[in-house]
């Protein structure tokens, strides 16, 4: 199910690419084998999405000899495009990564600018729609950027249970047997089996299909979109902005102030709408149904998958003391034990949980001859309530 899920989340970014508004950014995540990179080339196959991979520079101040007027740069080339990522963990390794994403986030906003010292005009961009899709591993959760505005929403293909699993691993061994009845010939498509070679074929189509009939198929969709899912989305937009926040990292040579901060919801909760109904077409809904905004669901609590979340998970897990009740209806849980729980040193887990205090997610009971008990506050309790239902 997370991979079907998961290439539909993909497909709507492809279809997003060319309507107004804020666009989506995508890390797909699974372990390695999880079959994100097979769905990525499934996207490649189409025009409309171009392959990036290893990057030295978004806008290049080359001017090509005997076409003075031609840009030269991968902006110029790939807007209108999405940018699909097979491999992120080549791009995240770069030393010029940071650098890159710094210029991309502004790109995101669809415009941006470049000075040369060379020349006597800027290079300006505007009207730029690039959705960006990278497939990685989990250690891609460890490119923290939500201080700076994080722009990724994040969908995680999770390993499948045992009998899922084997029922994978036969038909991969089948597919491996089809594949060794031809020979390769030099050509690209030569290397992939006959059955997942038509698969990719058909993942490009539909690209195709939908970046032809999105735009008649999205009117009566936002037309009849219900309440109920504007709050859905809202809400969702709501949680993850309170729970992807990340505290600054501690300069461990030097005292300094820190500033930490959480985002305001509005991005996420457009981005949130945006792919809601970009699903429904995908999944050629007439309307966005409770299945759609399951998976915009998903993509909202990957998005926010940490720590944080890990906190209000296990105060919000049965208290085997008091059945029928959580910790956080019992009196919460020390630092101590959400440490240990978290994996966590117990005094990085105070300065975390201090940190969430800050920013309204957590509050702290005292009780006597105790460091007292932390709980989660009452909107952000009542919030994930909404969200996951009572």
């Amino acid at each position: 199910q997370d991979m079907a899920d998961g290439l539909a989340v993909i497909l709507a970014v492809c279809a997003s690419t060319q309507q107004a508004g804020n666009q989506l950014f995508l890390d797909l995540i699974g372990s390695p084998g999880s079959g994100k990179t097979t769905m990525c080339k499934g996207l490649l196959t189409s025009a409309h999405c171009v392959h990036l991979e290893n990057m030295t520079k978004v806008i290049s101040g080359y001017k090509k000899p005997g076409a003075a007027d031609k840009d030269c740069s991968f902006l110029a080339r790939a807007n209108g495009k999405t940018w699909v990522t097979c491999e992120f963990d080549t791009l995240g390794s770069s030393p010029q990564y940071h650098e890159l994403m710094g210029k991309i986030r502004r790109i995101f906003d669809g415009e941006t600018t470049a000075t040369y010292g060379n020349s006597d005009e800027d290079r300006m961009y505007a009207c730029l729609r690039t959705p960006w899709i990278r497939a990685g591993t989990p250690r891609m959760m460890d490119h923290d950027q939500s201080q700076l505005g994080d722009r990724f929403l994040r969908y995680i293909i999770r390993d499948p249970d045992e009998d899922i699993k084997r029922a994978i691993l036969r038909s991969a061994l089948k597919s491996e047997r089809a594949a060794m009845l031809e020979q390769a010939n030099g050509t690209a498509g030569s290397i992939v089996e006959p059955a997942l070679r038509r698969a990719q074929g058909l993942t490009g189509g539909y690209v195709d299909w939908l970046r032809a009939n999105v735009e008649e198929r999205l009117p009566p969709l936002l037309a009849g979109m219900s309440a109920e899912a504007d709050e859905r989305c809202i809400d969702l937009a709501e949680l993850c902005a309170d729970l992807r926040a990340r505290p600054v990292q501690e300069d461990k040579k030097r005292v300094k102030e820190t500033h930490d901060c959480k985002e305001l919801p509005t991005r996420l909760a457009r981005q949130n709408g945006r792919l809601a109904a970009h699903l429904a077409v995908v999944l050629n809904r007439a309307m966005v149904d409770a299945d759609v905004l399951r998976i915009v669901r998903k993509v909202a609590l990957d998005t926010a998958c940490g720590h944080s979340l890990s906190v209000v998970n296990f105060l919000l897990s049965a208290n085997p003391r008091t059945p029928g009740e959580c910790y956080q209806e019992t009196g919460g849980l020390s630092e101590k034990v959400l440490a240990n729980w978290c994996g966590m040193l117990e005094e990085r887990m105070l300065a975390y949980l201090l940190f969430l205090r800050k920013i309204d997610v957590v509050d702290i009971r005292r009780a006597p001859q105790t460091g007292g008990y932390w709980v989660l506050t009452d909107r952000v309790y009542q919030l994930y309530l909404r969200v996951m239902g009572d």
